[in-house]
């Protein structure tokens, strides 16, 4: 090996033991420049990931109230499915019995539904065969990008689409 490099190495970097005040700020300015540029590029990403997560659960939940209401045994006590555009959450029921409250997160708008069954407003219902009552679309936006998601239900078929903007 090269003996005299290291001993040059050595000589150079062990007589200067710390940094100077014009090498930290150097340091610092070159660090926040590098993070200025980062940070809306790491936002955006968050956001967009947060209203497609948001998306899959609501659908997932859908598919989950469908699959409730064709095991159950009371006709009368149906499955449904209440959003709450106001307070962008959604909450899914069994009657009276709410069994699970899904609040969005800040980056997602529930922006609205046009779902409507015998004059309740905002309601997904489901029949003992897990066919939805009404058909109808909910539209989801991430709040950063101004990207829309509508989530579209039929009828007969209970089929669940997912389409953006």
């Amino acid at each position: 090996m090269n003996t005299k490099f290291y001993k040059k190495l050595l000589s150079v970097f062990g007589k200067n033991q710390a940094f100077s005040l014009v090498e930290v700020i150097i340091s610092l300015l070159f660090i926040t420049t590098i993070l200025a540029i980062a940070l809306p590029k790491l936002t955006n990403s968050l956001a967009h990931y947060q209203t497609i997560t948001t998306v899959r659960q609501l659908v997932s939940d859908i598919q989950f109230t469908q699959q409730l209401a064709t095991k159950s045994e009371d006709p009368y006590a149906g499955y449904e499915i209440f959003f709450k555009p106001t307070k962008e959450q959604y909450l899914i029921l069994h009657g009276t019995k709410t069994l699970r409250t899904v609040t969005f997160p800040n980056a997602v708008d529930l922006a609205g539904t046009n779902l409507s069954q015998g004059g309740k407003i905002n309601f997904l219902s489901f029949n003992i065969q897990g066919n939805p009552l009404n058909a109808g679309t909910i539209t989801i936006i991430n709040r950063r990008s101004g990207k829309g998601y509508f989530i579209h239900i039929t009828v007969l078929t209970g089929r669940i689409r997912v389409d953006t903007t």
